[in-house]
């Protein structure tokens, strides 16, 4: 027999390793060396902001749900939890950027890699037999990682000289979102849910200009904004389930989010500076100061629906249309190059087939996405695709215990822009995604 202490050092044990995990989630976040000019944009470069299981298939989330991981995009999902599940992402993404229409060219071909935990998120039931679920969660939503070196001449007739420019561009940053979310069943068939947050984030941009010269007519200098902004998020979604036949069911769902604006504090100063032996820089003389200059800035909307037609215990197929209303970003009533993107997404799974063998008991999953990148430099759009493919893992038998646990892998594959765009990215992305579920709060008596 179980005593109810040894039952509650599971929990808290448990518990432990969230908020361990938790805690580790920003410095992780943070140990790559990416390497993308297109974050300079807006709040940085779009990560992707669904589960490794649903990346799998294209990214489906309107319509999608599972009992062994939680869809975060759509919160209706939550209704579909049926015991406390632990889901937690991981991926290492490399990157490829090609610059002009050379790309065999060494000088013009870049490549980085990136770590990161994609979501940490823990669900779990509200209402005995299901029906009503409620999840916590975080997960980084942009970044912000470039450096850039520029060389050009400029003429000083003062010193009646030619003398060369070197300029860095750098800068780091990004957004997160933290929430706690509920979705419940309406009537049969129908569910609404909601997630509250808090979208919470950083920029720092900085510009050193490197006058090189032999008689030390200039210092060199350095231009730096660095800003940080904050505020509630909120977004809701819908599903629906239609029972077609004895054997088939149609999914269909929606999600979105208003615009919202975020409150924001930004410090700017100009300064010369030197580097110092260890490639620090020591400021010499601050020519220009001004801390804590309050601001908005505007979070756009956005907006996403699809379906699934879905054979249980057989296949299921569908396929989702998702769109961000980036032209109505500001940063300070500031502009920025960018459009409304837009994506569609098509994917799908083979179910287990529930054999003896272990390979029977695989999920299988493709998918396959296309759309317009936020980005829009040089009055050109960015054209972007990927490709994906995906499995889910079973740990081991429920059977044997009150646990399911699942690893669910990704391999995915795209592009961002073409040769109408002056830089090109191909990357490849690796994801791992563990879904832990148990029953925590079942009374138990025996082993």
């Amino acid at each position: 027999m179980l005593s109810a202490n040894t039952t509650i050092t599971t929990t808290y044990k448990k518990i432990g390793l969230f908020g361990f995990i938790w805690c580790c989630f920003i410095s992780l976040a943070q140990a790559q060396t990416d390497n993308s000019p297109y974050s300079r944009y807006g709040l940085g470069d779009i990560l992707p902001g669904q589960t490794i299981a649903s990346r799998g298939m294209g990214g489906l989330s309107a319509a999608y749900f599972d009992y062994s991981s939680i869809n975060f995009v759509n919160p209706a999902s939550y209704s579909k939890v049926s015991a406390t599940t632990l889901d937690l992402g991981f991926e290492f993404a490399t990157r490829t950027l090609r610059a002009g229409d050379n790309s065999t060219d060494p000088n013009k071909k870049f490549n980085s890699y990136s770590p990161n935990i994609s979501y940490l998120q823990l669900a779990f039931p509200l209402k005995k037999g299901g029906g009503w679920g409620m999840n916590l969660g975080l997960h980084p939503i942009t970044r912000i990682n470039y450096k850039l070196t520029s060389s050009a001449q400029k003429a000083f007739p003062e010193f009646n000289d030619t003398l060369n420019i070197n300029t860095l561009y750098e800068g780091n940053g990004g957004a997160y979102e933290a929430h706690i979310g509920t979705g419940f069943n309406v009537f049969k068939g129908f569910s609404v849910g909601f997630n509250v947050g808090y979208l919470f984030g950083s920029r720092d941009y900085s510009t050193r200009t490197n006058v090189v010269d032999t008689l030390a007519y200039y210092y060199k200098s350095n231009h730096e904004r660095r800003a940080s902004y904050g505020g509630l998020h909120f977004n809701g979604g819908l599903q629906y389930i239609v029972k077609l036949n004895k054997s088939s069911y149609l999914r269909l769902g929606a999600y979105g989010s208003l615009q919202r604006d975020l409150n924001a504090s930004e410090d700017y100063t100009v300064h010369t500076f030197e580097y110092a032996s260890s490639g620090a820089t020591d400021t010499l003389d601050v020519v220009h100061s001004e801390k804590n200059v309050s601001g908005k800035v505007k979070y756009p909307a956005s907006y996403g629906a699809g379906f699934i037609y879905d054979r249980p215990g057989k296949f299921m197929i569908g396929m989702d249309y998702a769109t961000e209303k980036w032209s109505s970003y500001r940063f300070y009533n500031g502009k920025d190059m960018l459009q409304d993107s837009w994506e569609v997404r098509i994917g799908g799974q083979l179910a287990p087939r529930l054999g003896k063998n272990y390979w029977s008991n695989v999920s299988w999953r493709a998918g396959f996405t296309w759309g317009q990148d936020y980005v829009f430099v040089n009055n050109k759009d960015l054209a972007k695709w990927s490709v994906s493919g995906g499995a889910s893992l079973p740990m081991r038998k429920a059977a044997y215990t009150n646990q399911f646990s699942v690893i669910n892998v990704l391999f995915e594959y795209g592009n961002r822009g073409n040769k109408d765009n002056g830089l090109r990215e191909n990357f490849f992305r690796l994801g791992v995604g563990l879904a832990l579920t148990d029953i925590w709060f079942l009374k138990r008596k025996y082993d």
